[in-house]
């Protein structure tokens, strides 16, 4: 099993005072917690409104009491799904700070308004930090090969499957794992995964990007106009399950990419839009499209926060990668797994001709024909392990 060197470690570590770990569920927020933070006492609120203290359920009351307790002592405390907490507590937890060190955690975004609302008795005393799956950076420079760092961007996947063979040998049971965990983090939300949600994700990992294209094809089979589709993505946004990457259309308006968030979502979300594996698994599932998609995004992350540049998307040219510096392409990458000679001069003229002044190929199983910004899979990990050790220099000159 693969441990990941994760960079929010060191963050973590470096955080003053109170905080409030928060971020979808399943992105590893309790083992983080755990493993780099100093604490004495974990604490858990179950859906039952009871408390979890090593072997033990306690009252909510009660635990809240030892809590309280525990930081007048000094103590270090991490109180887990800390959104189940009723409001009215809040208030006896305030009266505690700067004594101690809490913890919070939550899978709810929601949760944040808790401690920056204006009216929240914890403005000010608790610091926000916001975890998402892993970097694609953070997973390559650890696990040293794309794919499986692909794949690991989630921390939950690595308990049930050794990389995408798995994935594409049972669909079906991987498509109910993620669905099922979507679920959850409506509930979270205190909402409910409508078929109007689930239909739009399902868009978006069959392909479908912005708002016109989904609003189209949903009006085949339901009544929604593409003003409510954009309501609807600007929700799944600010739930961290889609994520959005500027379209470059040089120059002329703004327009966002919307994904999946997750690669492991998008793939059998994807598996499910175009083969229906809930009805039935069937003899032959091709993944070779959302794979290759998420790997291009992936690897784009990575390189704009090499380059310290913005990451963009040409639909028009499909230009896998466009960096951006203060919104101008600055360099352009085609992403395969292997390229022949006279697919990389076709593809970096195609690039070029598209007025982007620098063009290069990233081969992720090979290196590619040599140009002037070629990319192979070992210098790959070699920029992942650069970015590592500058974000680790970074932090702890802070």
């Amino acid at each position: 099993m693969f441990d990941i060197e994760r960079r929010e470690c060191e963050e973590l570590k470096n955080l003053k005072g109170w905080m409030l770990i928060y971020g979808r569920r399943k992105v590893g927020k309790t083992y983080l917690a755990k493993k780099c933070l100093d604490y004495d006492d974990y604490y858990l609120i179950t859906r039952t409104l009871g408390l979890i203290h090593g072997e033990e359920e306690i009252g909510l009351d009660e635990g809240i009491k030892r809590i309280i307790s525990s930081l007048r002592q000094g103590k270090r405390i991490i109180l887990d799904e800390f959104q189940r907490l009723p409001e009215k507590y809040l208030d006896i937890i305030a009266t505690t700070h700067p004594k101690g060190k809490l913890i919070l955690l939550s899978s709810s975004y929601g949760a944040v308004n808790k401690v920056i609302d204006r009216n929240s008795p914890l403005l000010g005393l608790v610091l926000p930090y916001r975890l998402g799956i892993i970097k694609f950076s953070d997973a390559l420079g650890s696990v040293k090969d794309p794919y499986k760092a692909l794949l690991f961007r989630d921390p939950w996947i690595v308990e049930h499957a050794s990389d995408w063979e798995d994935i594409k040998r049972n669909p079906q049971s991987f498509y109910y794992i993620t669905k099922g965990l979507i679920g959850e983090i409506f509930q979270e939300e205190d909402r409910k995964l409508t078929q109007t949600y689930e239909a739009i994700l399902l868009e978006l990992a069959g392909g479908m990007w912005n708002s016109t294209m989904i609003s189209a094809k949903l009006q085949q089979t339901m009544q929604v106009n593409q003003s409510e589709v954009s309501s609807y993505l600007s929700t799944l946004f600010k739930m961290g399950l889609i994520k959005k990457i500027k379209v470059h259309k040089g120059g002329r308006g703004t327009e966002w990419y919307y994904d999946l968030d997750s690669p492991i979502m998008s793939v059998t979300f994807y598996a499910e839009a175009k083969y229906r594996v809930s009805e039935g698994i069937r003899s032959s599932v091709d993944l070779t499209y959302p794979i290759s998609k998420e790997m291009q995004f992936s690897v784009g992350e990575m390189l704009a926060e090499y380059y310290d540049a913005e990451l963009a998307y040409t639909p028009q040219g499909d230009i896998d990668v466009v960096l951006l510096k203060k919104g101008k392409p600055f360099i352009a990458y085609e992403v395969k797994n292997k390229f022949s000679e006279s697919e990389a001069r076709r593809t970096i003229g195609r690039m070029k001709d598209f007025g982007i002044p620098r063009a290069g190929l990233i081969g992720i199983l090979e290196d590619p024909p040599k140009s002037e910004d070629s990319i192979g899979p070992d210098r790959l990990i070699e920029m992942a392990d650069e970015i590592k050790k500058r974000r680790r220099d970074e932090v702890n000159n802070e």
